[in-house]
C-alpha cells in the first residue's frame, strides 16, 4: 500500500501512480479478426465494381418504350383468279339473221323453180334414213355438228332418189369462220368474194350426172350446200337476198 502525505495551501500528494489496465489478450485477437476482414470485404468490394462483366453497348428499354401493334393483322388468304367462261360455240353476231324456218330462205320463183321436188319430205325425218346432212369433209362437218343450224333439203317426196339439194344454214364465230374458209381453200375451192361475203364453189360431171357444193359466209352464217344432179341458177344467191334483203 502506497505512502501518501496531504499538504494544504499548496499541498502535495504523493503516492503510488496508478497505470491503466493493459487489454486482455482475448480482447485484442478480436479486434484484429474484425479488422482483417473487414480489410477482406473492403477487396472484395471492389473486384466486384472493376472486374464484373457488363454488356457493351446495350440499350436498356423499359415495357412502356417498347412498341406495340396498333391492330392485328389479318391473315392472307391466297384468292383465286377466276377462269373465264368459255363463249358459246357458234354465237351469232349481233344483227345476223336468225330464220327458224327454212320457207323463210326462199323467193316463190325460187319454190316454183324446183318443180317436182319437196321441201323437207317426211321420209327424210324417218328413222334410219341415211339421207346426207351437210358437208361431207370432216372437219367441216365437225364445225357444222358443234353449232346451231337449220338444214333444208329439196328432194322427190317419194323416197330417195339420186336427185336433190341439201342446204344447212350455220350460225358461227369468226375463228370458226376462218376455220371453215382455210378448209375450203386446202381443199381446192374456187373461192371469191361476193355480196359482202365469201363465196367458195365446186363442181364435177360425170356419167352419174352432175354433183357440187357451194359454200357462203357472212356476218356469223355458214350456208353450206351440197346438190346432185338438181338445183336451180342463182340458188345460193336467192337465199343471200332472202337473208339480207336490204343489201
Amino acid at each position: 500500500m502506497g505512502i501518501c502525505w496531504r499538504q494544504t495551501a499548496g499541498e502535495i500528494l504523493v503516492g503510488a501512480a496508478h497505470a491503466p489496465t493493459p487489454p486482455s489478450p482475448t480482447n485484442r485477437r478480436l479486434r484484429v479478426l474484425i479488422g482483417v476482414l473487414g480489410g477482406l470485404l473492403l477487396v472484395a468490394i471492389v473486384l466486384i465494381v472493376v472486374i464484373w462483366p457488363r454488356p457493351a453497348n446495350t440499350p436498356t428499354q423499359t415495357d412502356a418504350a417498347r412498341p406495340t401493334p396498333t391492330s392485328t393483322p389479318a391473315p392472307i388468304t391466297p384468292t383465286a383468279t377466276p377462269a373465264p367462261s368459255p363463249s358459246p360455240m357458234g354465237t351469232p353476231q349481233p344483227g345476223t339473221p336468225r330464220p327458224t324456218d327454212c320457207a323463210e330462205l326462199y323467193s316463190p320463183a325460187m319454190v316454183d323453180a324446183f318443180g317436182d321436188l319437196a321441201l323437207n319430205p317426211d321420209w327424210t325425218t324417218a328413222p334410219g334414213e341415211d339421207t346426207q346432212r351437210g358437208p361431207a369433209d370432216e372437219e367441216l362437218r365437225a364445225v357444222y355438228e358443234e353449232n346451231d343450224s337449220l338444214l333444208c333439203i329439196w328432194t322427190t317426196a317419194e323416197g330417195a332418189s339420186g336427185t336433190g339439194v341439201v342446204t344447212a344454214v350455220v350460225w358461227v364465230d369468226d375463228d370458226e369462220r376462218e376455220a371453215v374458209a382455210d378448209r375450203l381453200d386446202e381443199l381446192g375451192f374456187n373461192c371469191y368474194e361476193e355480196r359482202e361475203g365469201l363465196r367458195c364453189v365446186t363442181e364435177t360431171t360425170n356419167e352419174d350426172g352432175t354433183y357440187g357444193e357451194s359454200h357462203f359466209l357472212r356476218d356469223g352464217i355458214w350456208i353450206s350446200t351440197q346438190y346432185t344432179n338438181a338445183g336451180p341458177a342463182g340458188y345460193t344467191l336467192d337465199i343471200v337476198d332472202n337473208l339480207w334483203p336490204d343489201d
